[in-house]
């Protein structure tokens, strides 16, 4: 019966994720972006609120210079950059950054940090004056369409906040790992914005690239500045008042991690940030208006680091029954589906990445790069989730991007040092498989062990 559950959870669950991904990825391609007809002068006030800290003054220049571009009423319109920084380095900002004649460029500092980027928002938000609340990263950049698009989309649908669909960008073409989050993360921001939606889901806001009605966020009360996943957060209480999140469709460029440090750090704040909401916030969600359906749907949104974590676990536990002789214990029909089902998503991925321009054998390697960066960090992105779930205290660190310059090395050579543990430990564990004729458990343990000592041996870019 253990086993049972074992092959269960090793197998079906995860690939029970990854097919709902795909079918709402195809599902996407049915819902169509608006092409507004709007006058400008009949737009309402827009407050846009950039948290930052640590960025280099190029990437907030760059953003303010992008704003510019973008069709809005220029006095219906305000950009509201709020600091974290030293005062040294916020004085620099306020006498180098160069403001476009007339566009409303107001930055704060704040001088009492309450929370992480939640506390951010939530400042900025008490500094805007808009009716429309835009929440976007600095280092983002829209199309110039982009605002009126959105806005077409909320009134057209009776919205009460609008995301923008994520498509990542890097500056370092060099990188495998940032041209497969390029391509993943267009795959993922359809699926999870246009597909939910062609079914009737509900899907969450994100953190950079969502247009609140102000009235909302009041009755909210801001962001929560104690969570560190504002989207998630908000999205969830948002759900309890049983207010609507559309999908615009059109695109909001973001810069993706370069290295394994980035990824690192991204994806295991991430994992801790969506436990801490699972923790606070699931009783906002369970007790909402909302369908059953769509119920379940945002807690499954919440579990989406599980299948990493659990197959982990489990990865490990098969490791250490290694030298028990205790059989084949993969051995399942549910292994070819599994197979089937991630060869389906490689070949979605990577059809995907052609299109993006990526090419052949670059498409080929940055998918492999991905898939193996994700398995190498998934003892710290386990670690991260539970920390998020059974504790309070927590630290929050910046996804070091672009000419961001830190001081890492040390930190790599110790996630390098865990990983090359585990992945000795597994690798040695399929071979002992192996010599006992197990053949699946050893090919499956060879196949996850691949991911960690490709990581460090194999991966430098």
């Amino acid at each position: 019966m253990l086993i049972l559950v074992l092959k269960l959870l090793l197998f079906l669950y995860p690939s029970l994720f990854v097919l709902y991904q795909l079918i709402l990825y195809y599902r996407s391609k049915k819902v169509l972006v608006l092409s507004p007809d709007l006058k400008e002068t009949n737009l309402p006030f827009l407050s846009i609120i950039v948290p930052t800290k640590g960025e280099s003054l190029d990437v907030i220049q760059g953003l303010i210079d992008n704003i510019n571009t973008l069709i809005w009423d220029k006095q219906k319109l305000e950009v509201i950059i709020v600091s974290d920084d030293d005062e040294q380095y916020f004085s620099t900002l306020k006498s180098t950054l160069k403001i476009p004649k007339y566009l409303n460029v107001r930055l704060f500092r704040r001088e009492k940090r309450l929370g992480f980027k939640s506390g951010a928002l939530s400042y900025g938000f008490e500094m805007a004056r808009g009716n429309l609340i835009l929440t976007i990263d600095v280092d983002s950049r829209l199309p110039r369409d982009a605002l009126i698009k959105a806005y077409a989309k909320m009134i057209e649908s009776n919205c009460d906040a609008v995301v923008f669909e994520w498509n990542g960008y890097t500056n370092n073409m060099y990188s495998n790992l940032a041209k497969g989050l390029v391509a993943t993360t267009v795959l993922a921001s359809r699926a999870l914005f246009r597909g939910k939606e062609s079914i009737g889901l509900r899907p969450f806001p994100v953190g950079s690239g969502t247009i609140f009605k102000r009235e909302v966020l009041e009755k909210l009360h801001g962001w929560d500045y104690s969570l560190i996943q504002d989207d998630l957060e908000i999205g969830a209480r948002m759900a309890h008042i049983g207010k609507r999140v559309c999908s615009s469709g059109v695109p909001i460029y973001i810069e993706v991690p370069d290295n394994l440090y980035g990824f690192y750090v991204q994806q295991t704040r991430w994992a801790l940030g969506t436990g801490e909401v699972l923790r606070n916030r699931i009783k906002y969600i369970l007790s909402s208006p909302y369908s059953l359906s769509q119920k379940m749907d945002m807690v499954f949104h919440l579990l989406q680091y599980t299948p990493i974590i659990i197959t982990f676990i489990l990865a490990t536990l098969v490791a250490v029954l290694a030298p028990f002789k205790f059989g084949d214990i993969l051995r399942t029909p549910l292994f070819l589906l599994w197979m089937a089902i991630l060869v389906l998503y490689a070949i979605t991925l990577f059809i995907l990445a052609l299109r993006l321009g990526l090419g052949f054998k670059n498409s080929l390697m940055a998918i492999g790069a991905l898939s193996a960066l994700t398995v190498a960090i998934s003892p710290f992105i386990t670690i991260s989730f539970f920390k998020g779930i059974l504790y309070k205290d927590k630290v929050y660190v910046v996804t070091p991007k672009g000419n961001v310059k830190v001081s890492f090395e040390s930190k790599v050579r110790r996630i390098n040092a865990v990983i090359a543990v585990f992945g000795l430990m597994y690798f040695t564990a399929s071979i002992i498989y192996f010599l006992h004729s197990y053949i699946i458990t050893g090919l499956w343990l060879l196949y996850y062990s691949s991911g960690y000592l490709y990581t460090v041996f194999g991966y430098n870019k």
